[in-house]
């Protein structure tokens, strides 16, 4: 195993993986990148071919609300993975993901994993697994902002009706 599989053997989100599925996963285009604050490691719309395993630094993901202005959804840490839009056609980026630190980040090739998963399923399997995990606690950690954001904007029961206007007047 070569000292970046060795990094890959020590990051989370493959820790229990065997040796042959880290010497598999080194094997799909598995490259040592950095990113400096403000740089994009995916862009919402964009090709995702690429999963980024962070090794360390912080990464903001983010959705634009209206076409100048993006909210921040979570920040993911060292330890964590960013991106799984890699995973199902049409392989594009569902949020933006910027450097909010120094950022390295073990990158593996997206269509080369998805090639490998599909020949050997049980492989596959273990990475379809992981990355759903990480889909749901994304998933759910947008909810919870949206929630957020919809408590801070509903008016409370004190609060004057807002004016519906003549609903006899229709059409």
């Amino acid at each position: 195993m070569t000292d970046l599989g060795q990094r890959l053997r020590r990051h989370p989100f493959v820790a229990t993986l065997s040796d042959d599925d880290i010497n598999t996963l080194e094997g799909c285009g598995l490259s040592y990148l950095s990113f400096e604050p403000g740089d994009k490691l995916v862009q919402e719309g964009k090709l995702a071919d690429g999963c980024f395993l962070i090794d360390r630094g912080d990464v903001a993901l983010e959705m634009y609300v209206d076409r100048a202005e993006s909210r921040t959804l979570q920040v993911v840490h060292a330890g964590e993975i960013v991106g799984w839009s890699w995973l199902l056609p049409p392989y594009l980026g569902t949020y933006d993901a910027t450097a909010l630190t120094p950022v390295t980040a073990m990158r593996v090739d997206a269509p080369l994993l998805r090639e490998v998963m599909e020949s050997d399923r049980a492989f596959g399997y273990s990475m379809l697994v992981r990355v759903c995990n990480v889909a749901v606690l994304r998933l759910e950690a947008t909810r919870r902002e949206f929630l957020d954001v919809y408590q801070r904007e509903t008016p409370g029961p004190d609060a004057d009706p807002m004016p519906t206007g003549d609903m006899r007047r229709v059409g």
